[in-house]
């Protein structure tokens, strides 16, 4: 029989195998992603979550000119929105997501609403634990000198907001 070390370590391997399955289909949809041909902001970012909504509804306001985004860090708001899209519905289970944003002054103010679960930000699973989404977030904006900020408690919801300086 299977000691209890190798059941956590099976089990362990699962879940990275998993997320790295997931961040595979992530590469792949950046590879072949049509949103960046839209003209509209609101448009792509609906593109970009429709695959991953299921029965879940989202509601998007934000008011930032394409013009005003480089082809880079359009493609990157994309794909943070998606990662954090994702996230609401796979671990939050939440049923309804509000994305805002717009622009003050010459920063880039963007949030991610949803109805879920919530969790302890001060908990949050990492890399060791088979969690790629918040960190390749984090390092997507420190690239661009951007900023994060995780509202969530359980039981709750969870709001999280970026700010971009272009």
């Amino acid at each position: 029989t299977a000691s209890p070390m190798t059941g956590r370590i099976i089990a362990a391997t699962k879940r990275m195998l998993d997320a790295c399955c997931n961040e595979l289909r992530d590469c792949l949809w950046d590879l072949r992603s049509s949103s960046l041909d839209r003209r509209d902001t609101s448009a792509a970012l609906r593109q970009a979550i429709a695959p991953h909504l299921g029965e879940a509804e989202a509601t998007i306001d934000v008011r930032i000119p394409r013009g005003k985004l480089s082809d880079t860090l359009f493609h990157t708001l994309l794909n943070i929105v998606r990662e954090l899209t994702v996230n609401a519905l796979r671990h939050g289970k939440a049923h309804h997501i509000h994305i805002a944003g717009g622009l003050c002054g010459e920063a880039i103010d963007l949030s991610v609403s949803d109805d879920g679960t919530g969790f302890d930000p001060a908990k949050t699973p990492g890399v060791n634990e088979g969690h790629f989404g918040l960190q390749g977030i984090r390092e997507r904006l420190d690239a661009l000198g951007g900023t994060l900020t995780i509202d969530s408690s359980i039981g709750r919801g969870t709001r999280v907001s970026l700010t971009i300086e272009t």
